[in-house]
């Protein structure tokens, strides 16, 4: 009995994965555009994830799902990643991304 109580809260934690908004699907990442490019270019885009992860490539992915998701949220459909910050330990995951809005 005491081991279910001490896995419930285990559970609950894994199960706090980003998910995607249905416009977040259609979020490409790309390549810097360059200066004749038809992208235009939206702001910067700043995302924390959660503390608990059960590996570091779950805590890269949540926060691309989070960058993908502010993208679509701020009327952009690409993103050009420039940092990502995954550490061990009980610090947050971070991404930051300028966001695009392309043909």
């Amino acid at each position: 009995m005491k081991v279910i109580a001490l896995l419930a809260p285990l559970s609950l934690l894994a199960a706090c994965a980003t998910t995607h908004d249905p416009a977040a699907l259609k979020v490409r990442q790309i390549d810097p555009p360059g200066a004749s490019s038809p992208c235009k270019f939206i702001g910067v885009v700043e995302v924390t994830g959660s503390v608990t992860y059960w590996s570091m490539a779950e805590a890269k992915r949540d926060v691309l799902a989070l960058t993908r998701n502010e993208v679509a949220r701020r009327g952009g459909n690409a993103y050009v990643p420039t940092a990502t910050f995954v550490e061990r330990g009980l610090s947050p995951a971070s991404a930051q991304a300028d966001a695009y809005a392309c043909p």
